[in-house]
């Protein structure tokens, strides 16, 4: 039995050592002085160097880092006093092997290359280090910038930008090439030689004197699924992106136009759609350096709700979606115009052998989003509307809810609301009960520029129990309709009442308010708590 067991820990040792080991960064970074940037580092694989590893990071300005670059930061120092108080470090929350260090207020004599290296600490050893490390871009200076990766499925029209720092007026001439994932390096492999804006086969350039982008028409995920460089050309040189972007293309499945999942939300509420993936048979999450997720909004080909990269978001959804977790989406205030289908892809970058990397893309579920209305109900205080002046002569003014069946479209309708509910608020109820003033009499108000108002005198409006005639529709208010419709009869037991505002008597006292054409009658049924 122990030498069963010997021989079987030696099998998993020599399994385990076999694994290959990949550091990984994102080659490149666009900043701004005075910006700040975060740079992360991922391992796989740390069985095969131990337990105490740790993560050293230092910067280079040459084309590769080496284990003689200047050491920034490490856990057990302080950061060097160049970068003192702009430079700290964390963990990812999500993922144990993968590291941060962020750098505030960025100045171009910063890196510009910035790389990880992976130590043993127990021993003083350096293990591994990710040699092309993180290039800063900064605007002043002559370059290249692609994306790392962008995604596709089957069938669409993908554009792969390609931004140079001096802009597009003194490009001459422009290449698409291939490049060598292995080696990191951009190949001599054309796919598209213009100097203008022509298409050949798959290939064309969005707009050569304007936007030098790639783009290729019907995508295929056995044609396509390559990794691309720019090269411009001017007058004076020829200039090669430092990085390249990898485009990963899925094949279009018909039961992605479905989704799976509904959620019903309020308008102005944030709301979180999950996402889900699971990895194939021949890796497990040991050997992840990196996932990202993508959101798209209408269909599995539609714009982004969410990208890894900012510019690449529409514009209706920059800066109002996160990723939260590993995966699933927030939309912040969410609008009637996200009534929409949203559908989740997600790219897991694996290491399939030392430094070279497989990418994997899986559709992550579709989620049908439906945004409904605001509550636009309007309730009066549920109690003593003045506390240094009770009402206790009326019921009707102790408690009080109101909610507004139809709203006039005339302006001076809407103020004569806004009176009303000014008024509740400091010595009740203006209205007076129909036929009934000597038994139920309401308080009396300060009139605006008179005395008293009362019992003798005409009311701003009149409570009665009977339905006024020629109410309006519910048209206009999804909010409460079921529930007034279900009182909206004669309320014999005076629970339900009905308030008719007196237009006239708001003309008497404001006379330099002129009524207009066709205003419409406002109604408000007033209920006591005791009825609800």
């Amino acid at each position: 039995m122990r030498l069963f067991l010997l021989i079987s820990l030696c099998f998993l040792g020599m399994m385990e050592s076999s694994r290959p080991g990949c550091v990984y960064q994102v080659k490149t970074r666009m900043v701004k002085s005075g910006d700040s940037v975060t740079i992360s580092c991922s391992y796989t694989n740390t069985e095969k160097w131990g337990e105490n590893v740790q993560i050293i990071w230092v910067e280079d300005n040459r084309q590769f880092c080496s284990y003689d670059s200047q050491r920034i930061f490490r856990p057990s120092s302080n950061v060097i006093e160049k970068y003192k108080e702009r430079l700290y470090s964390e963990k990812d929350p999500y993922r144990n092997t993968t590291e941060t260090i962020t750098i505030t207020g960025l100045k171009p004599t910063d890196g510009p290359k910035f790389c990880c290296l992976l130590y043993e600490s127990k021993h003083n050893i350096p293990i591994k280090q990710n040699l092309y490390g993180t290039l800063l871009q900064f605007p002043d200076t002559e370059s290249i910038t692609q994306l790392d990766e962008l995604i596709a499925v089957s069938s669409e029209e993908i554009t792969i930008p390609c931004y140079y720092s001096k802009g597009t007026s003194d490009i001459i001439y422009l290449e698409w090439n291939l490049a060598d994932p292995k080696s990191n390096l951009c190949t001599d492999t054309n796919i598209l030689k213009s100097n203008h804006a022509l298409q050949y086969g798959w290939y064309s350039v969005v707009n050569f004197t304007h936007d030098i982008s790639l783009r290729i028409h019907n995508v295929h995920v056995n044609n396509h699924q390559s990794s691309y460089c720019c090269v411009v050309s001017t007058a004076q040189r020829t200039l090669g992106s430092n990085q390249f972007t990898r485009l990963i293309v899925a094949g279009y499945q018909p039961s992605w136009d479905q989704p799976t999942k509904e959620i019903t939300i309020q308008e102005g509420l944030s709301v979180n759609l999950s996402c889900s993936y699971a990895l194939s048979s021949q890796y497990t999450e040991r050997d992840i350096v990196r996932v990202n997720v993508y959101w798209r909004v209408g269909n599995v080909t539609g714009p982004y709700a969410y990208h890894p990269y900012q510019q690449i978001i529409n514009s209706t959804y920059r800066q109002r979606t996160q990723i939260t977790g590993m995966t699933n989406l927030m939309i912040n205030g969410v609008k009637m115009t996200d009534n929409n289908s949203f559908h989740c892809f997600v790219v897991v970058k694996l290491c399939a052998s030392d430094d070279y990397y497989n990418d994997e893309i899986y559709y992550g579920g579709g989620t049908r989003l439906i945004v409904t209305g605001k509550d636009v109900s309007i309730r009066a205080p549920p109690d003593g509307i003045d506390d240094t002046h009770p009402d206790t002569s009326s019921p009707i003014s102790q408690k009080l809810m109101f909610i507004i069946i139809a709203v006039s479209s005339s302006v001076i309708v809407l103020i004569i609301l806004i009176v009303i509910l000014i008024i509740l608020k400091v010595k009740g109820v203006i209205c007076k009960k129909k036929n009934s003033f000597s038994e139920q009499q309401m308080n009396s108000i300060q009139a605006a520029g008179g005395g008293d108002v009362t019992s003798e005198e005409t009311p701003y409006c009149e409570i009665s129990p009977k339905v006024p005639g020629n109410i309006p529709l519910f048209d206009t208010d999804e909010v409460g309709k079921s529930e007034v419709n279900t009182q909206m009869e004669d309320g014999e037991d005076d629970n339900l009442l009905y308030a008719k505002i007196n237009k006239d008597k708001f003309k008497e006292k404001r006379p330099a308010s002129q009524a207009k054409q066709n205003e419409e009658v406002v109604y408000a049924a007033v209920v006591t708590m005791t009825s609800k």
